[in-house]
């Protein structure tokens, strides 16, 4: 089965058949199983999703709306990002990540806190390198749970959207010699800081991070390790 096939098994009961097909393209998009560049072509679409041409065309239509899908020529296209736009991306990221963190450590919970703990402890128990692709899933699902923990849904929703854009983008900083044991050190600081209330440290270290992952960007831009198999 390929990888494609089982995103569709997956979502096979989410809803109706536009339902099903947004879910099905926004998730193969998001993990790169759609890689940029990739045409969108409709018909072919709907032939492997099992629908009609109609629910494809409404999904490409949200996806475009969410920035994931561009126009290429006479059709539609998994988006590719310039180098500006992913500096764009980084620095608005680190502004936002950095205000994130500062309101997490101010207004999260204990269900939250025991939430970044759990993910956490999961992360220590890796045996890294062998396995980074977990270790990619769950600082994405760490970060996610910090910016909930800020309680301010807006800023969720922008930093949801800003890094599924990279991520569906190219192959992981974690591919870079040092980087797992890197961002595993970052979450342990950054929990500890949210932990004790100290915003501005968490702020400090959100900051420092994105500047961090942006270095390490530029390094497989421009020559450096550009695994995806991560």
């Amino acid at each position: 089965m390929s990888a494609l096939e089982q995103i569709i098994d997956r979502f096979a009961n989410v809803g109706n058949a536009a339902e099903t097909a947004y879910a099905v393209l926004r998730e193969a998009i998001i993990t790169n199983t759609l890689k940029p560049g990739t045409r969108l072509r409709a018909d072919e679409l709907a032939k492997k999703l099992g629908v009609s041409k109609t629910p494809v065309r409404e999904a490409l239509r949200k996806l475009q709306a969410e920035d994931l899908v561009a126009v290429q020529g006479n059709g539609l296209s998994v988006k590719v990002l310039t180098e500006q736009q992913l500096f764009e991306i980084y620095y608005t990221r680190e502004a936002l990540e950095g205000m994130a963190a500062r309101l997490a450590a101010e207004a999260a919970g204990q269900i939250e806190i025991a939430n970044l703990r759990a993910i956490l402890d999961e992360m220590k128990a890796l045996q890294l390198p062998a396995d980074l692709k977990k270790l990619r899933e769950l600082t994405g699902e760490f970060q996610l749970a910090l910016f909930r923990a800020a309680r301010n849904e807006t800023l969720f929703r922008l930093l949801k959207q800003l890094q599924e854009q990279v991520r569906q983008h190219m192959g992981t900083t974690l591919s870079q010699p040092g980087r797992a044991k890197e961002a595993l050190t970052y979450c342990k600081s950054i929990f500890a800081a949210v932990e004790r209330r100290d915003a501005d440290a968490a702020e400090r270290i959100a900051r420092a991070n994105r500047r961090r992952t942006l270095e390490l960007r530029i390094r497989m831009l421009r020559g450096g390790n550009r695994s995806t198999s991560a």
